[in-house]
């Protein structure tokens, strides 16, 4: 771990837009998946941890194979949209201290059918996150997997910063044959959303980034992520707990970083993502908290 904070401690000084591209580089390499070396549930769905990694860091399928090599317990590919959109321009993201990041990458994304192909043949358990302007997008990817691709789970993305609030409840979807989690963040309805959950029996993600302005960014603006986003995110989640029950599969995302941040959020969630830690700390962070002691299904 001491050599983790180390790497951690010297990514401060590289610029995130080069630390992007060596990183994309680096994760493109196929390295052979991971055997699962624990079982996990969430809502069902069966996955090789308690620790995923979150939308975002694999938008395009290219990583999915480097990353599993690393022991995660699913990853969730995306977020997709139906076809081809560029996003923001550079510079797209800035560091903050202590391990945070605020990015405005622009819901990017080279379609739905390119991400699909780059995954045929992996086997691991894979999410995938779709994003959309309208129910109608949602509506025709649910379409494209249930006739191309069969991922272990969806998750249906209301929460990117991108959409500067324009999703605040949950689409109307026709019923899927895949299990469905809403990932909802600080611009949504949180009780209209859980309402909905709760009546087609679908799970939820809280949360994403919280979207601060930072004049570092092309677009001046962005979302916040890693450890300064935690306390927020951890508050969410107790709210989301409250008014979900017990029955609703919850998924936190947001901060964690720690094996005793880990034990604190699965007292309220089924699961955890992550994605800024890797960033920081190299895609091992997902087999060390996986491995973390005294977590139990």
């Amino acid at each position: 771990m001491a050599l983790l904070a180390s790497v951690g401690k010297y990514i401060h000084y590289i610029h995130p837009e080069i630390a992007h591209r060596l990183g994309a580089l680096l994760f493109s390499i196929p390295l052979p998946s991971c055997k699962c070396e624990r079982s996990w549930e969430i809502g069902g769905v069966k996955v090789c941890g308690p620790v995923g990694v979150a939308a975002g860091l694999d938008k395009t399928g290219l990583y999915s194979r480097f990353l599993s090599f690393f022991c995660p317990g699913f990853i969730v590919v995306g977020s997709t949209l139906p076809r081809a959109r560029r996003g923001n321009r550079p510079p797209r993201a800035a560091r903050l201290r202590p391990y945070s990041m605020v990015n405005a990458m622009g819901l990017n994304s080279p379609g739905i059918a390119k991400v699909v192909s780059r995954l045929r043949g992996l086997r691991y358990p894979l999410f995938i996150s779709i994003a959309g302007f309208s129910a109608e997008d949602f509506a025709v990817q649910l379409l494209y997997l249930q006739r191309h691709f069969k991922p272990d789970a969806v998750e249906i993305n209301i929460s990117s910063p991108t959409y500067r609030g324009f999703w605040r409840d949950a689409p109307t979807l026709v019923k899927t044959e895949f299990p469905v989690f809403v990932k909802v963040g600080p611009s949504a309805d949180i009780r209209s959303v859980v309402r909905r959950v709760r009546e087609v029996g679908w799970g939820l993600v809280v949360t994403n980034t919280l979207p601060v302005e930072d004049p570092r960014l092309s677009v001046g603006r962005g979302g916040l992520s890693g450890l300064l986003l935690y306390k927020y995110g951890f508050k969410l989640l107790e709210r989301v707990r409250r008014l979900a029950g017990k029955d609703v599969p919850i998924i936190y995302s947001g901060g964690l970083y720690t094996c005793g941040q880990l034990r604190e959020v699965l007292k309220l969630a089924d699961a955890a993502e992550v994605l800024t830690s890797i960033l920081y700390f190299t895609p091992y962070v997902l087999k060390l908290l996986n491995r973390c002691p005294d977590i139990r299904l």
